[in-house]
């Protein structure tokens, strides 16, 4: 009815729309701050107090007033503005209140977005301009790279460099968090090669299983100095550009030796690793000083939101500004926000966007039944687990873990009369087929037992196998690859948290997952181990799951992680 200028009123009082007119007024003394003040009229102020954000409608002193949809979001940043962010001054005239704000650089997206929204004064024209580049990706520009890259980048991998080297010259920092296998590290080191002259100090923290991986991708991909530290006789070398350590050392001495360093460029390989905000290792992540940061992940979000707000938070810190945001659930509309307020600085693309070439993969779940007597056991452990869990009657966590861990462990082997496992005679009866046609096979499991008694199997045929587990040293892991890749192993056995990350192994074309994760995102890192660039046979996956057991209840649970 507003259109055709009909009055409605609600309990006697006409009913409005919101005009506002607040808008910020910024004091340019430092550069990598905004330096603020919100000014909002008291009308405004009631509003921002009576909004909930989910309504498109408020009750305030003058009654009913309707909001449209980019109303609510400028409500949305008002309301954390007024509430945490500043100290209420007085202002000059009557019926004005100021907030004085100080806004770290990696926010000035958020005046971006409130500026399309029509809340002025805040940005430049040269800053609206930077804005609108890296928002939409078109007017990037292309910087000069080392000619050495020619030949080997793909033209996403230029893209990819250019977006780092931008977010690098504007002094911002970088999560880049395309599929495995798209060639991150490279995109890195094209950017460490061509700074090259322009840095002295670049950290790079991973986890134990790569870091030969990423010396020799270093060697071949570029001219820079390197130094591993780690292990017994670690020294920390200055003279090197480049230091490589791992995540277990980088908590250890965080407030030790890398405490005296400030680094042009610091490096988190793998960053997952630290995804949990309240984890030790994200503590010491943070007390580390650079003055430029990169995340790498496949997978910025595992399990929930909380962690890709504090991955994001460790390469561009502060991005959040306070972190109320952080605590709060993954809605969709908090999704929502997450993704453009840290769109500048996550930069994601998938197999399917940019590589055509690769070949195809198939993945096959296949239900196998437990033989009568196995069958037989479960149901009795079953019904024993619940009598337990009835008759305890308080919920202990431990004992329903352990309950859970048990189920799963008999889904794979029993020792009951004698030992008996439906899913290792699949395991052997497919490889004695692929071992006969010449394939290569990497086989997953998350219990290294497991891979124990699968190995004494493979003896007994008498093929030949390479073995990756927790237990072994760096040089022991990459000499069992190379058997793998470049030599006569045919099998390769992985335990899942060992071998999950950082390894190239396109030799392979079949790959047996045999017990389900609760968590996707991991058997996806596994399975990129093998789909990825250099692989050119088609990869089959296959998953082993029981019948009716505690399996199918994990790939429910995947499911919705998965979403």
């Amino acid at each position: 009815l507003l259109p055709l200028n009909i009055p409605i009123f609600y309990d006697q009082k006409q009913i409005k729309t919101w005009k506002s007119s607040i808008r910020f007024e910024r004091n340019r003394e430092r550069l990598d701050w905004f330096q603020l003040d919100l000014v909002v009229s008291d009308e405004d102020l009631d509003v921002i107090k009576n909004a909930e954000i989910t309504d498109n409608f408020l009750l305030s002193s003058r009654g009913l007033v309707l909001l449209s949809d980019e109303q609510k979001d400028v409500l949305k940043f008002m309301k954390r503005y007024t509430k945490f962010e500043g100290e209420k001054k007085d202002a000059e005239t009557k019926g004005l209140s100021k907030f004085g704000l100080s806004l770290q650089r990696s926010r000035i997206f958020e005046l971006f977005e409130l500026k399309r929204l029509g809340i002025d004064g805040a940005l430049t024209n040269e800053e609206e301009d930077f804005c609108k580049n890296i928002m939409t990706m078109e007017n990037m520009p292309v910087y000069e790279v080392d000619k050495r890259y020619d030949e080997i980048a793909r033209p996403y991998q230029l893209a990819g460099y250019n977006w780092l080297r931008f977010l690098y010259e504007h002094k911002f920092g970088a999560c880049l968090a395309d599929d495995m296998g798209l060639g991150k590290t490279l995109q890195t080191i094209m950017l460490l090669q061509t700074l090259k002259d322009k840095v002295d100090k670049i950290l790079i923290i991973c986890p134990v299983s790569i870091l030969y991986n990423w010396k020799n991708e270093l060697e071949k991909f570029s001219d820079l100095t390197w130094s591993i530290y780690y292990g017994d006789e670690r020294e920390f070398k200055t003279d090197a550009k480049v230091i490589l350590t791992s995540y277990g050392l980088m908590k250890k001495e965080s407030f030790s030796t890398f405490a005296e360093h400030t680094f042009d460029i610091l490096i988190f390989d793998e960053v997952q690793h630290l995804k949990n905000i309240r984890s030790l290792g994200a503590n010491a992540a943070r007390q580390i000083k650079a003055k430029f940061r990169i995340c790498l992940t496949g997978t910025p979000v595992e399990n929930d939101l909380s962690e890709f707000y504090n991955i994001m938070d460790l390469c561009v810190p502060g991005v959040w500004g306070d972190l109320g945001l952080v605590r709060s659930a993954s809605k969709n509309k908090n999704r929502l926000l997450a993704r453009r307020t840290v769109k500048p600085f996550i930069l994601r693309r998938t197999k399917d966007q940019v590589l055509k070439e690769l070949p195809e993969k198939i993945e096959n779940h296949v239900y196998l039944d437990f033989s009568p007597e196995e069958k037989d056991f479960y149901q009795q452990k079953l019904n024993a687990v619940r009598a337990n869990m009835i008759s305890s009657g308080s919920k202990r966590y431990g004992e329903v873990l352990k309950s859970l861990l048990e189920m799963r462990q008999l889904c794979l082997w029993q020792k009951q009369p004698q030992f008996q496992s439906t899913k290792i005679d699949f395991l052997m009866e497919n490889l004695e087929t692929l071992v006969e046609e010449g394939h290569k096979t990497l086989v997953f499991s998350q219990f290294t037992t497991y891979l124990d008694m699968i190995e004494n199997k493979i003896k007994v045929n008498g093929w030949k196998m390479a073995r990756i587990d927790g237990s072994q040293t760096i040089k022991k892991r990459g000499e069992q690859v190379e058997l793998f890749q470049e030599g006569d192993a045919q099998i390769f056995l992985i335990s899942l948290k060992a071998g999950g990350f950082g390894l190239n192994l396109t030799a392979a074309s079949y790959i047996f997952l045999m017990d389900p994760w609760w968590n996707p995102a991991v058997e996806r890192q596994a399975i990129d181990r093998a789909h990825r660039i250099g692989q050119e046979n088609k990869l089959t996956v296959y998953r082993p799951i029981i019948k009716d057991s505690v399996e199918e209840k994990v790939l429910i649970l995947q499911q919705s992680k998965r979403e």
